[in-house]
């Protein structure tokens, strides 16, 4: 119920806030999958999770986590905490398991936001939980949420990564990273 409630009135200013225009929704499954994106703005997972058709977890920096209220409203919405800068072996195994559980679980391949909007190296725990898990692999891109007050931003949902036999964690994460690079590419070019 809580859940519910806060993301009508999040997804209610978002599209007051912006001009949204959602993609490739279809791409989504109705089992477990990995929503790898790319990552800008601190409005990038309320955006995708409140266009998700059912709940969405999300890894977030563990400092997030030690403000009370807003701890437990993110935890609430999906959120759970990873130590960054070092393997947390936590943080990978609740991952595999929401994937095993069947949820839309997602992560920002980059590890952190880019400044320059540009696609950054994709970090190699990305790899790791899609060679592990074995669960459909959606590369995402999320747009224009740093350009103001009612201009367009929205989010395109790619088609599922075909990834070929024998790839290490490190090549997952740069197959990943690319294709999210070919949306943003595309996506600019139809802009």
């Amino acid at each position: 119920m809580v859940y519910h409630t806060i993301r009508a009135i999040v997804k209610f200013y978002l599209h007051l806030r912006f001009r949204i225009k959602i993609e490739g929704i279809e791409h989504i499954p109705k089992d477990s999958c990995i929503l790898a994106m790319n990552h800008t703005s601190n409005y990038d997972p309320i955006l995708v999770g409140t266009h998700t058709p059912r709940k969405m977890y999300i890894m977030a920096k563990e400092e997030l986590f030690r403000i009370g209220w807003f701890g437990r409203l993110i935890t609430e919405m999906g959120a759970f905490p990873i130590k960054r800068g070092q393997a947390d072996l936590k943080s990978l195994k609740h991952s595999l398991k929401l994937l095993k559980d069947g949820q839309i679980f997602s992560i920002f391949i980059e590890g952190t936001r880019s400044k320059s909007g540009e696609i950054q190296e994709a970090k190699k725990g990305i790899g790791f939980i899609a060679a592990r898990s074995k669960a459909t692999v959606i590369p995402t891109y999320i747009h224009g949420v740093n350009n103001g007050w009612f201009k367009p931003a929205g989010v395109v949902f790619g088609p599922p990564i075909e990834f070929p036999d024998g790839l290490g964690h490190e090549e997952i994460a740069n197959l990943i990273a690319e294709e999210i690079r070919k949306l943003k590419q595309q996506h600019d070019s139809d802009a």
